[in-house]
């Protein structure tokens, strides 16, 4: 468990003590945000490189992994303070990423696109049953009556 971003709760009974779950969960989603970001920069190193989408798509493309790195961020920092509005941004995520990932963990793929497979549908599955827990419900369900959404 560790203590919050917040020095002390509204009730000024000293730092706020996260659970687990949250713990888990806020690391999951940086994590994420920083394989997205290492996508971003492997893309950027290639931009000059040919291929069927010209430079602007490209650009246009390093922009959109840039910024889902960055909402990623925003969200597991918002989760790990309590914002209710981030459950369902991390479901959404994890839920594109297993939609992603079930196709690649069929056996006849190579093994290097099943490993890949079951690394991105692992983490998605434990953040999307951790998210429903209990505890992340309570800690979610506290900054609200505390009324800072």
């Amino acid at each position: 468990m560790t203590e919050s971003f917040d020095a002390e709760n509204r009730e000024g009974h000293g730092p706020r003590v996260r659970p687990a779950a949250v713990v888990v969960v806020v690391a999951i989603v940086l994590l994420e945000a920083l394989a997205v970001l290492a996508v971003a920069v492997a893309h950027a190193a290639q931009l000059g490189q040919p291929g069927p989408v010209g430079l602007p798509g490209r650009l246009f493309l390093l922009l959109v992994m840039l910024g889902a790195a960055a909402w990623q961020v925003w969200v597991g920092l918002s989760f790990a303070r309590g914002r209710a509005w981030t459950r369902a941004a991390i479901v959404v995520w994890q839920v594109f990423q297993i939609i992603l990932a079930v196709p690649m963990v069929n056996p006849g793929n190579a093994t290097t696109t099943t490993v890949f497979g079951w690394a991105l549908l692992v983490p998605a599955a434990v953040g999307i049953l951790l998210v429903f827990s209990g505890a992340t419900m309570r800690h979610l369900a506290a900054t609200e009556k505390l009324g800072r959404m």
